[in-house]
This record gives structure tokens, C-alpha cells and sequence, in this order.
């Protein structure tokens, strides 16, 4: 006899629709990676080595910082923090990197289907990259926040996503069930790749927010509760529209 209460089916959009999606995640997994990468390399002045680009950028757009004279101070307060905590930086960036460019092996059904065995024992990595990723930011977030209560209000949330919806990730695929692990790690994967379109965001409200004499401190808080609720959202809504009616058992 049929009854209803099965794992959800997914529909599948059209084949345009995925294309765009993953050169979108790509994108966002290169302006992490490429981040980490920097901030590897130059763990105590990666900020202050960026600063050039911003203001050839607001150059070209024909844009003045009013606050211009704060500037080195700023990034200097920026980039202290990460100087004088060399351990947790590492713990913080390098998971993270992991993190960025393994996750979207993971949603790759051929090479799911094909090495399932590198599924699961990469999905394992993942979470202990979460795990060092996720509590090192928690401790720069909280512990010496460059922009003060709003940023530590930002990283506590986000960062208790993270580890809530990597948990209960873990939990349902113990229980066997696939679709709700899915779902879980697509909304964990978001908010660790939504870092990446915090720092896109960020580039986008200075040039347009810090003429207006907007602080740095306030534009990276924008930043951050912009650019994750963005791409929180747009995991959720894509978790939506594939999710269909639970299968018949």
C-alpha cells in the first residue's frame, strides 16, 4: 500500500539556469580563494597592499574620499588584528579555503556518482574545515572586531548558521536522509561562501557609500550584513524551487 511522507524530489531547472549558477559560485570561490590567498602571504599589511586598486578605481569613477586622511590608520586597525593573532588567521583562512574550493565538488552529481567514497570522505574534511573556519571567526569577530557590535552581532549569527546548519547536515545523513542533507549544506555552503560576496558588496557600498563620509568601520558592516543575507537568500530560494512534493513511499 502507497503513503506519502517521503524525502522531497528536486526539479531540476533548465539547463541555462544551472550553467549561470555554478559561473556564479565559481566566481565567488575565486574571490575567496583568492583572498586567502593574500592574506597567507601577507597576514599583517594585505589590506594596506590592496589600497591602491580602491583608489585607482575611485579615480577612474571620478569619486573622492572625504575621508581620505583616515585611510592608513584605518587599514592599519584592519590589519592588525590578523598580524598579531598569526595562529588563528591560519586556523580562520586556511579551512576556509578548503572549504571554498572542495564544497562545490560536493553538489557535483557525476562526481558524486561515480566516487561516492570521495564524497563522503571530503564531506568529513569539509566539516572539520567548517568547524576551525567557523569558531576562528567567531573569535575575530567577537574578540576584536574592526567594526565594533555590528560586526560581532553579524558573526554571531552567521556564524552560528554555519555551525547549526552543518550539524543538522550530518545529522540527516545519518538518518538517511539525502534530500534534508542537501538542503542543509547548501544553506552551511552559502554562508561560508557568502564571505566572498560580503567583500564584492564592500567594494560596491565604499565606492558609493564613502564620498557620502560614510567610515570604513560602517561600510564592512553594511557589508557584512548585506553580503550574506544575499546569498543566505538566494541559497534558500534556490533550495525552494528545486524542492518539490515529498515522494510516494
Amino acid at each position: 500500500m502507497n503513503r506519502s511522507g517521503g524525502e522531497p524530489t528536486l526539479r531540476l531547472p533548465p539547463p541555462f539556469v544551472l550553467r549561470l549558477l555554478w559561473v556564479g559560485v565559481v566566481l565567488l570561490v575565486l574571490v575567496g580563494v583568492g583572498a586567502v590567498v593574500g592574506r597567507g602571504v601577507f597576514p599583517g599589511n594585505f589590506a594596506r597592499r590592496a589600497d591602491p586598486l580602491r583608489s585607482e578605481v575611485l579615480a577612474a569613477l571620478h569619486r573622492q574620499d572625504p575621508l581620505a586622511s583616515q585611510r592608513p590608520a584605518e587599514l592599519d586597525r584592519f590589519d592588525e588584528r590578523f598580524a598579531a593573532r598569526p595562529l588563528a588567521t591560519m586556523l580562520h583562512i586556511l579551512p576556509g579555503g578548503l572549504l571554498l574550493v572542495l564544497a562545490p565538488l560536493q553538489f557535483s552529481s557525476r562526481i558524486r556518482n561515480r566516487n561516492i567514497r570521495f564524497h563522503r570522505w571530503s564531506g568529513r574534511v569539509l566539516v572539520g574545515a567548517v568547524i576551525l573556519s567557523a569558531l576562528a571567526g567567531l573569535y575575530f569577530g567577537l574578540r576584536v572586531p574592526y567594526g565594533g557590535s555590528g560586526e560581532a552581532a553579524a558573526t554571531a549569527f552567521f556564524g552560528v548558521v554555519l555551525l547549526v546548519s552543518v550539524s543538522l547536515a550530518v545529522f540527516a545523513i545519518r538518518r538517511g536522509q539525502v534530500a534534508r542533507h542537501r538542503e542543509w549544506m547548501i544553506r552551511a555552503f552559502a554562508v561560508a561562501l557568502g564571505i566572498s560576496t560580503v567583500r564584492v558588496v564592500g567594494a560596491v557600498f565604499d565606492v558609493a557609500l564613502t564620498p557620502a563620509g560614510v567610515s570604513p568601520p560602517e561600510v564592512f558592516v553594511l557589508s557584512l550584513w548585506m553580503g550574506w543575507t544575499l546569498t543566505l537568500a538566494a541559497a534558500e530560494a534556490w533550495i525552494r524551487y528545486t524542492r518539490t512534493a515529498p515522494a510516494i513511499a
